[in-house]
């Protein structure tokens, strides 16, 4: 069964990160960590999308009690489940905050709700926003390390048809770190559409095919349009 699979991934990330994680429930402004779930029916879908954001936004920071245990690792599964099914039925369009997740809900109406995986290339926020405003850097490189395994593990398992990147520019530096440039595959500017607002590629081992794109708050014209092409 995915689920247990992905759980047992999870669980693996954690106990490798044990202490930095344990020490990071009592950081303040650190939210929890986001971990992916399988929606129902997913091996049934006919269109697999991962779909990587760039980070959490306030997250779980009200769970006093989470322990990153079996018992916090599913409830954080069962969250994150819970929380972007009912992202895809909100029909509240273009109101603040919304705007990741009326572009997830777009592709999910072409696309079909239950092949639809979630994921960010930060695993965490710091004070509702990006990690960089966290002075510690060493901690920055550890939420970078988790982050990119729990993004390998979502990939491993589910091995989604489609990666979509919509991390924007305070995300692409993580994204390259995560998956250098030199070593990606098949990389292809899209006719039409400049690389900056569109871009085609494979990851080094993997055979989905991933697109880059600008984070879905970006209003200008032409980087909705390139949005556009691939919702």
């Amino acid at each position: 069964m995915l689920q247990q699979k992905l759980f047992e991934r999870y669980m693996s990330i954690s106990e490798e990160h044990k202490d930095f994680l344990d020490k990071s429930l009592s950081y303040e402004g650190l939210a929890k960590l986001l971990l992916g779930s399988v929606p129902d029916e997913y091996e049934q879908a006919p269109n697999k999308i991962l779909i990587v954001g760039r980070e959490t936004r306030d997250w779980l920071e009200s769970w006093s009690d989470l322990q990153y245990n079996e018992d916090g690792i599913k409830r954080l599964m069962a969250k994150s489940k819970s929380f972007i099914g009912n992202q895809l039925e909100d029909e509240k369009k273009n109101t603040q905050g919304k705007l990741f997740f009326n572009f997830v809900r777009d592709i999910a109406n072409k696309s079909g709700k239950n092949g639809i995986l979630w994921a960010n290339i930060y695993a965490f926020d710091y004070k509702g926003g990006h990690i960089n405003h966290i002075k510690d850097k060493e901690m920055i490189k550890e939420i970078e390390t988790i982050s990119k395994k729990i993004i390998v593990a979502q990939i491993e398992v589910l091995n989604p048809d489609i990666v979509i990147f919509a991390t924007g520019n305070q995300g692409i530096d993580a994204r390259r770190r995560y998956f250098p440039n030199s070593e990606l595959r098949e990389c292809t500017a899209i006719e039409g559409y400049p690389s900056k607002d569109l871009w085609s590629f494979k990851l080094p081992k993997y055979e989905a095919q991933c697109y880059r794109i600008h984070h879905p708050s970006s209003f200008r014209r032409e980087k909705k349009h390139a949005r556009k092409k691939i919702d």
